[in-house]
């Protein structure tokens, strides 16, 4: 990706008064923005905690850490950033850029906002890797619609007995929910929704 920089502010959340603004490279190859000590110090930040790094050329080291505000247009948000030592370049990372709801564009060579990836509930992660293995013991044909709860757990291992004898019942359309994923086809007889 080529490289450009950004004007980014930041501040001491204890003293949002002191605002200083730098030019950072924007590196989404860094975790974290790294900015000046001497600059994080004149503004009263104080590190919270160390952390060890990798460089590229593979060398380990320590920094301090230090928790700020950043912005940069109209966007802030709380950080915690790298104190960075004398003669490291001040760069923004991947936790800032993505703190602020933004993302790299590298062929206008500037942020833009973005929307970002959301993770699934606990429940509907699980109710993925039940489908995905339904799904795929369909497609690999070790199970043949209409199926029932004995082929289901015949075709699929390794779940809970007790998703054996509800998922497909649960997820059955008509359930009132918006998880309708099967059709009850005759006693004990499904087949899958297709979208």
């Amino acid at each position: 990706m080529g490289t450009f920089s950004v004007k980014l502010r930041v501040w001491n959340p204890a003293q949002p008064g002191d605002v200083e603004e730098l030019d950072a490279y924007v590196d989404t190859g860094a975790a974290f923005s790294w900015i000046s000590r001497t600059r994080l110090e004149r503004l009263g930040v104080i590190s919270s905690r160390k952390m060890g790094f990798r460089t590229i050329e593979g060398r380990l080291l320590e920094r301090d850490m230090a928790t700020v505000y950043v912005a940069t247009d109209k966007y802030s948000v709380p950080d915690v950033v790298v104190m960075a030592e004398a003669g490291e370049m001040e760069v923004m990372g991947a936790h800032t850029i993505e703190g602020l709801g933004m993302a790299a564009d590298p062929v206008q060579k500037k942020l833009v906002p973005t929307v970002m990836l959301a993770l699934a509930s606990q429940v509907a992660a699980r109710r993925g890797r039940i489908v995905n293995a339904i799904d795929s013991s369909l497609d690999l044909g070790k199970l043949l619609e209409p199926f029932s709860n004995h082929d289901f757990h015949l075709a699929c291992p390794g779940f809970g007995k007790g998703t054996y004898n509800a998922f497909l019942w649960k997820h059955r359309r008509g359930n009132g929910r918006e998880t309708e994923l099967f059709d009850l086809v005759g006693p004990n007889q499904f087949k899958r929704i297709r979208p």
